[in-house]
């Protein structure tokens, strides 16, 4: 069984793979471990440098533990990441900036 917010990941590398990079606001390198019941079930890196989109545990600027059904709904613009992290529904070390940006990056997922 997938993750909910696999579906969302989809559109994310679909998206980069249609964008040019040169073209993109944000550079940078977001990680992301995906919880379930607490328990971290995947990591996934979105380099926004490199256009890529991997399941991995490499350096970034920014690292966002969250429950996998606030991230799909943060990626199906649901929840508003400034709001998860204000609610205490993600933990995020570096650059909190980075995950408040991402918010303009998913609009133009649709």
């Amino acid at each position: 069984m997938g993750l909910a917010s696999d579906e969302a990941f989809n559109k994310v590398r679909a998206r980069m793979a249609a964008v040019d990079a040169k073209d993109r606001k944000v550079q940078a390198v977001l990680k992301f471990h995906i919880t379930q019941g607490g328990a971290v079930v995947k990591t996934m890196m979105l380099d926004l440098v490199n256009s890529k989109l991997y399941e991995g545990d490499d350096a970034a600027e920014c690292t966002v533990k969250i429950d996998d059904q606030v991230l799909a709904d943060i990626l199906a613009m649901k929840t508003d990441p400034k709001e998860a992290l204000q609610k205490g529904l993600c933990e995020v070390e570096g650059n909190k900036e980075l995950l408040t940006v991402l918010k303009e990056q998913i609009a133009l997922l649709k």
